[in-house]
Formats: C-alpha cells, structure tokens, sequence
C-alpha cells in the first residue's frame, strides 16, 4: 500500500508479540503507535474484518474506498474466533506498511518472547 519508506520499524517484534497476546484490550504505548499507523492511511483496498456469522465467524475483506459499497471478500480462511481474526488482519496490514511479512507465530517467540 505505501510507497514511500515504512514508519514502522519492521525488525521491532515486541509490539507484534504483545499484539499476539492481547490483540482485544488496552495495550502499551509502543504496540498503539503501531495500530495507529496500521489503521490509518487510505481507505481503499485495507483490510478488514467480514462477520459471516455473529459472534462465531469472520472472514478477510478489502474496503472498496466508496461510501455504501460494502467490503470485498477475498479467499483466505474463515476464523472462527476474533482474536485469530484480527491476528490476520493486523498480518496482512503489517505486510502491506512495511513490505515485510512477518515470521510465522511459532517464530515470533523465538527471539525476545512476550514482554
């Protein structure tokens, strides 16, 4: 989605793995900086959430950007909880900003663990 240099350090783990965590909640100042620029920006083409079924089960859409079209599903997994949910989304944006995908979860312990 940018163009320009990241403003978001992409080898600084701890706020991802906090996120993993606790991706509901109050979270540290570091870890909201990060969401503040994950979730800021254009609106058109972002990810977001998709409720297929009330509170049991969501799915990864792009906002088209343009008042009362809805967000387009794109193929991926159905989540069947909102923390798995929004650890995907917060993924595939960290990805989009930065221009780099970040390590599988088992690899995010690996180095540091949670703070």
């Amino acid at each position: 989605m940018r163009n320009r240099a990241t403003r978001i350090d992409p080898t600084r783990l701890d706020p991802v793995r906090e996120f993993w965590v606790r991706p509901i909640g109050h979270h540290s100042a570091a870890l909201e900086a990060v969401l503040n620029i994950l979730r800021s920006g254009p609106v058109a083409g972002k990810y977001c959430l998709i409720c297929l079924k009330p509170h049991a089960q969501w799915a990864i859409g792009r906002i088209s950007g343009v008042r009362g079209v809805p967000p387009t599903r794109i193929d991926g997994p159905v989540f069947t909880t909102i923390e798995d949910a929004e650890r995907h989304v917060f993924r595939l944006r960290w990805e989009a900003e930065t221009g780099y995908a970040l390590p599988h979860d088992e690899a995010l312990w690996s180095e540091g663990g949670a703070e």
